[in-house]
């Protein structure tokens, strides 16, 4: 498989898996989204949040952009709107990250602490939100959510396309 191919089914997978936790985060009451949990960022809406600006940096980053003049400052109470801008990057990566050429996922970027090939930051970005989707569920489980958890792993996707 090339690499471009395999990056492209990658980036399908980020807003399918997006979608799909997005979908289901919204069938839950919101009080369980706001809910303290022993967890990285504390609650199931600071998750989204962390991974909404990473998500953002890590595009920034991927398309050469300016990354100096990111929006760090918590929401609150805005679940739905993190929810909206974090499925609006996905599908912003998804039409950047298809459109790249061999040569483009091979070239050598920068950022603050190291130099990757493009093709490395986008697969670093794909797995920190799937790691932080696992959180999701993990916190979701944890505050008494059992039904209609998605499954949301590659492997799922791929037999989704089929």
């Amino acid at each position: 498989m090339s690499l471009k191919k395999s990056i492209s089914s990658y980036a399908r997978y980020n807003y399918w898996a997006n979608e799909k936790m997005a979908q289901w985060l919204k069938t839950l009451q919101s009080s369980i989204l706001y809910k303290a949990t022993f967890s990285s960022f504390g609650s199931i809406d600071l998750t989204l949040q962390h991974i909404n600006r990473a998500q953002n940096f890590w595009f920034a980053v991927i398309t050469e952009a300016d990354v100096t003049a990111f929006d760090e400052t918590r929401k609150f109470n805005a679940v739905e709107i993190v929810i909206h801008d974090l499925l609006t990057g996905s599908q912003k990566m998804l039409d950047k990250f298809i459109s790249y050429t061999e040569a483009d996922l091979l070239k050598q970027l920068s950022s603050k602490d190291m130099i990757q090939s493009r093709y490395e930051y986008i697969l670093h970005v794909v797995n920190h939100n799937s790691y932080h989707r696992g959180q999701i569920v993990t916190m979701s489980r944890g505050l008494g959510v059992v039904n209609n958890v998605p499954a949301m792993d590659y492997e799922v996707f791929l037999w989704s396309e089929r």
